[in-house]
């Protein structure tokens, strides 16, 4: 699918879960004002609707921020997949704990972090994440998401976050350029954002 495309709307009926194979994304909640709260960024191997799913409408709507590909699964695959796979369904439950404690360290930097912690503690948590996956992140990593994206997420304007991303390049720690964030200092940022990346970990190998 192409960049910026909608697949799924705040309240509408859900049958489906959706996986994202590749590709960025994002899921959202719009305010009356029109005003948007980003609340995470699906990657590769999310799984995102569980709990639309079992209320019966989108609680969120989610959308493609580059091109991606996303894949429904419905609720009857879904419950023979949990069924039949234990080791599946122990992964999915990892899955869904591990969305909790990535929404918690959200929670966190919009309530108590400050607008420089905040976005380094983001840049530091895509990094970790992207790692995972494979991805070799130590001196910076691909991000195609502007400044209004960024504000979204972080309860910034888009004004402070360009003021908080000069202030990380003037220190020497990170750049955001041409759709790709540079780290400089990947030790200096994780002292500055007290990036504890131990939440993300994969779970112990299952038997």
């Amino acid at each position: 699918m192409e960049a910026h495309q909608q697949l799924v709307r705040e309240n509408d009926p859900i049958e489906d879960v959706f996986v994202v194979q590749s590709g960025w994304t994002c899921i959202y909640k719009l305010l009356p004002d029109g005003g948007r709260q980003v609340l995470a960024f699906p990657f590769p191997g999310d799984i995102v609707g569980v709990s639309s799913l079992t209320l019966g409408r989108a609680l969120i709507a989610l959308e493609s921020i580059s091109e991606a590909e996303v894949s429904p699964l419905s609720a009857a695959a879904l419950a023979r997949v949990r069924a039949n796979y234990p080791r599946v369904a122990r992964a999915l439950d990892w899955s869904n704990a591990r969305d909790v404690a990535i929404l918690t360290e959200h929670l966190v930097n919009l309530g108590r972090r400050s607008a420089l912690v905040r976005i380094g503690h983001f840049i530091l948590e895509c990094a970790e994440r992207l790692r995972l996956l494979g991805v070799d992140t130590d001196r910076g990593f691909d991000l195609p998401l502007n400044q209004y994206l960024l504000a979204d997420a972080l309860g910034l304007t888009s004004i402070h976050v360009n003021r908080v991303l000069r202030q990380l390049r003037e220190a020497d720690l990170a750049t955001l350029r041409s759709g790709k964030f540079v780290i400089h200092d990947i030790k200096a940022l994780r002292e500055l954002a007290g990036f504890d990346g131990a939440y993300l970990a994969p779970p112990p190998r299952m038997p």
